[in-house]
């Protein structure tokens, strides 16, 4: 989100230059290469992302309940949709009710670059919430796994699991 307003700065201080702040319809004299970063970092990001959710749901559900976990974390995906979309309706309108709005539908005029760093904002305090749950988590080990060592140590040392 910081890369994304830093772009979007950059795309506004272009507008400026070439005095189409208040045009509709006209074209920036700016490359689509420009939104390659954001659009790279975002990829990875979502890449690795999803891959460690799904990981994690799966993993950390109780042995009936693994498909339950992997629809909750697809579900988690689609709250968050909707919850992306509200905040973009009540951050439009309550910037629009206090002066100047940071969305509207001239882009060259709109403040994109401050709704940008509002979420990078929210990341940041959603990342610290996240340490805090860290935490206090007791990861859920697999149990198989360590009777399974312990059987076969119990084999190799030549312990009967009778005694």
């Amino acid at each position: 989100m910081t890369v994304a307003s830093f772009t979007e700065r950059y795309r506004l201080k272009v507008a400026a230059d070439h005095g189409l702040i208040h045009q509709t319809g006209v074209k920036l004299p700016l490359t689509i290469f420009v939104l390659l970063p954001q659009f790279v970092l975002m990829g990875i990001a979502d890449a690795f992302l999803v891959v460690a959710k799904l990981e994690f749901f799966y993993d950390q559900a109780p042995e009936s309940m693994k498909s339950l976990g992997t629809s909750y974390s697809l579900t988690s995906l689609g709250i968050g949709n909707f919850l992306s979309s509200f905040l973009l309706s009540t951050v439009s309108k309550i910037t629009i009710k206090r002066g100047r709005g940071w969305i509207l539908n001239n882009l060259n005029e709109s403040r994109l670059d401050y709704y940008y760093l509002f979420f990078a904002l929210l990341n940041f305090v959603n990342f610290a919430l996240f340490l805090v749950v860290v935490k206090f988590y007791v990861y859920r080990a697999e149990v198989t796994q360590s009777v399974d060592v312990k059987e076969e140590e119990s084999k190799v040392i030549g312990i009967k699991e009778d005694e």
